[in-house]
């Protein structure tokens, strides 16, 4: 299995409507395209949040900084396809 990571160009807006950073964790098979799962977690953020966002693909100490940061970040789970997990997390930009 390979971890993908992604960040969100601009903020959402947790449940408080405040801003935060999203950072997107990805469990895919070894062998998938990385565009098709960007591609998906596009559309699936869409879905959730209500806003189009352009993700950029980071590595996990970049995503571990961001989360480190800010321990009391929300987190969810959404289902992509069968054998892709996504797990976001709304990291409150202060």
């Amino acid at each position: 299995m390979a971890i993908l990571y992604f960040l969100g160009e601009e903020p959402v807006q947790n449940d408080q409507q405040q801003d935060c950073c999203l950072i997107v964790e990805v469990t895919a098979p070894d062998r998938i395209d990385s565009r098709w799962v960007q591609q998906a977690v596009e559309n699936e953020i869409e879905e959730q949040f209500g806003k189009r966002l352009t993700l950029w693909s980071i590595n996990e100490d970049e995503a571990l900084h961001y989360l480190e940061a800010m321990p009391d970040a929300t987190h969810g789970a959404l289902q992509l396809a069968t054998g892709v997990a996504l797990f976001y997390h709304l990291a409150r930009i202060v």
